[in-house]
């Protein structure tokens, strides 16, 4: 029952996270993203149809009354009760234009995508909302982030390269991904290694400061960043 519920999750969700959520746990998505997808055809289905019945029903009973109201009132010209009778059209686009209708026909649909995808390559399917809500939130924290580095780092600006007794040290607004211990960093033809990384105060933002100290004559150079 685990694997199956911890299945279904990863069937909902698109392709990158679902492989990770997959290999985390264990399990296997492709046969609950099928069943996912039975479930969909026939309860979407069902779904849509009954809500196109309801919304028919509801807006014809409507158009009815005001038309009987009109024809108590005033006499119509047959052109104008021709004209009228294609209001039929009119209450399939009422339908059609609604989100909740393109909601409840997403849901067939998808599951019929569910359904031969897995028959054909047995593979799931993610779940189009579930994938619009994770871009949109990873989309929303990128931006959050940028806002705290703006803020705390400053806008982007050249590092500044200062002497030390130990060494040199790189005051960057950014950090360096590719710089770490096991790294050989040639400035201006001299080779060092990073000894620590810190923050500090530089004028009214933050910066990384790496402290950087000699390399070793005698130590074999496994990786080497060449620095401008």
């Amino acid at each position: 029952m685990r694997d199956f519920l911890y299945g279904l999750i990863a069937a909902l969700l698109p392709a990158p996270e679902r492989d990770d959520f997959a290999r985390r746990h264990g399990v296997e998505p492709a046969g609950p993203s099928g069943l996912l997808g039975l479930a969909e055809f026939f309860v979407g289905g069902a779904a849509l149809v009954s809500n196109a019945m309801a919304f028919f029903q509801r807006v014809a009973d409507r158009n009815a009354t005001i038309f009987v109201e009109i024809l108590e009132n005033q006499k119509l010209t047959d052109a104008e009760k021709v004209s009228y009778g294609l209001s039929g059209v009119a209450i399939w686009a009422q339908w059609i234009t609604r989100p909740w209708t393109w909601f409840l026909i997403m849901l067939p649909v998808v599951g019929v995508v569910r359904m031969v995808t897995w028959w054909v390559n047995q593979e799931a399917t993610g779940e189009p909302l579930v994938w619009a809500g994770l871009r949109i939130s990873q989309y929303l924290k990128r931006r959050a982030e940028a806002a705290r580095v703006l803020q705390r780092y400053g806008p982007e600006r050249p590092d500044r390269v200062k002497t030390e007794p130990d060494g040199l040290t790189v005051l960057s607004c950014r950090p360096k991904p590719d710089w770490n211990p096991r790294v050989t960093i040639e400035i201006d033809g001299r080779f060092y290694r990073l000894l620590r990384t810190e923050e500090r105060q530089d004028g009214p933002w933050w910066v990384h400061a790496y402290v950087l100290g000699e390399y070793p004559e005698n130590e074999v150079i496994r990786a080497l960043v060449r620095y401008r």
